[in-house]
């Protein structure tokens, strides 16, 4: 349960940061998203389930903020953490280099899907923003896997098998 509770706050914590602090650091128009960098380095260290659940969860929280287009960051969260979880299953994630460069990509994959839906349903977005993103996400998943990383070591962070 603390286990839930911990994750839960966290991307509360995030989100808000993510709508108060992170719009003063914009340039040309992007912004990095803490709770999909955090949504992305949880999965890569956890199961494809808590994965699937992180990335619903947490692409809830950004439809809140995305108007005429409900759901559109839940599919796509959903999609990128269940790749982070194969790729964290597949990869030494005690070593933190290819966790985030695989952040890197999964960003800019993300940005590719919400703008194509987007440009689908006729929401014009503008496309440069998408590589601004991938960089500064880059840049926050360096500290941001590490401190996933060591919060999924803590002894109430671990599943414990039941028999």
């Amino acid at each position: 349960m603390k286990r839930i509770l911990t994750v839960v706050f966290l991307c509360i914590l995030f989100l808000i940061l993510d709508n108060t602090l992170m719009p003063l650091l914009k340039i040309n128009g992007a912004y990095p998203s803490l709770i999909f960098t955090f949504a992305l380095c949880y999965s890569i260290v956890s199961s494809p389930k808590d994965a699937v659940i992180i990335g619903v969860f947490t692409g809830a929280l950004q439809d809140v903020y995305l108007f005429n287009g409900f759901g559109i960051n839940m599919l796509s969260n959903m999609l990128m953490c269940v790749v982070a979880a194969k790729i964290g299953k597949s990869i030494f994630i005690e070593k933190s280099f290819l966790p985030i460069v695989s952040s890197f990509v999964l960003s800019l994959l993300k940005g590719l899907i919400v703008f194509s839906i987007l440009f689908l349903i006729k929401q014009y977005t503008h496309m440069e923003s998408i590589l601004y993103q991938g960089i500064y996400n880059l840049v926050v998943s360096i500290f941001m896997y590490k401190f996933t990383y060591k919060l999924s070591r803590k002894e109430y962070m671990k599943k414990e098998w039941r028999f």
